[in-house]
């Protein structure tokens, strides 16, 4: 597969990711027996939160593993003993798994997928756009400013605005900064960009 038909690949991928956001269709995932539903912008902050290696893309531990799976699992529970029972079994699961060349890559994979599908939509600004580094302490977290943008425009409470899957939320902020900010422009998604770079690197290493 050459460059153009691996960014037609990918292009067609994510749109057609787009539609499910916005449809009663979706990708399935299932990560040590456990069905992942979309993640939320609650969990997305939670993570952030504990430094979650899945999210900064550090090496994963059997613990963050085990974190991010209970915390986007489809039979997630508060209630304290169901919790506990559930998330021993999840725990010997996954060290199951991954003691196992055969299903430790599968459980690797099909997370990091999860992860990658559920910030895809995460809104990058292209240009400058009127910022200024400053030294000085933010009066508010990006957390809250999110919230505040996607709750202001349609109305939500805060509350509704942390239930709400990623997805949706990064494609309405998408939405918001086009039609409410003039001139602002949002870069295509990393995926698209890095098989681009790859490609002019190639047309540059065959000019030297």
């Amino acid at each position: 597969m050459d460059i153009t038909e691996q960014y037609q690949k990918e292009r067609a991928s994510i749109e057609l990711n787009r539609s499910f956001d916005w449809s009663t269709f979706g990708n399935e995932y299932t990560a040590a027996g456990e069905p992942l539903g979309l993640m939320t912008v609650q969990t997305w902050f939670d993570l952030l939160a504990v430094g979650s290696p899945l999210i900064t893309s550090d090496v994963p531990t059997v613990e963050s593993l085990v974190d991010y799976i209970w915390r986007n699992s489809q039979r997630h529970t508060d209630r304290p003993l169901l919790r506990l029972w559930r998330l021993w079994k999840l725990e010997r699961r996954v060290i199951k798994e991954l003691s196992n060349s055969e299903t430790a890559e599968p459980l690797l994979t099909v997370t990091l997928e999860h992860v990658k599908n559920s910030i895809d939509e995460f809104p990058l600004s292209g240009g400058a756009g009127g910022t200024r580094t400053t030294n000085s302490l933010s009066q508010y977290s990006g957390d809250a400013s999110m919230i505040d943008e996607i709750a202001h425009r349609y109305s939500l409470h805060p509350d509704d605005v942390l239930a709400m899957p990623l997805r949706k939320a990064f494609s309405l902020q998408r939405v918001i900064r086009i039609s409410t900010i003039p001139d602002h422009k949002i870069l295509e998604p990393e995926s698209l960009r890095a098989i681009k770079s790859t490609y002019l690197n190639q047309i540059n290493n065959a000019q030297e």
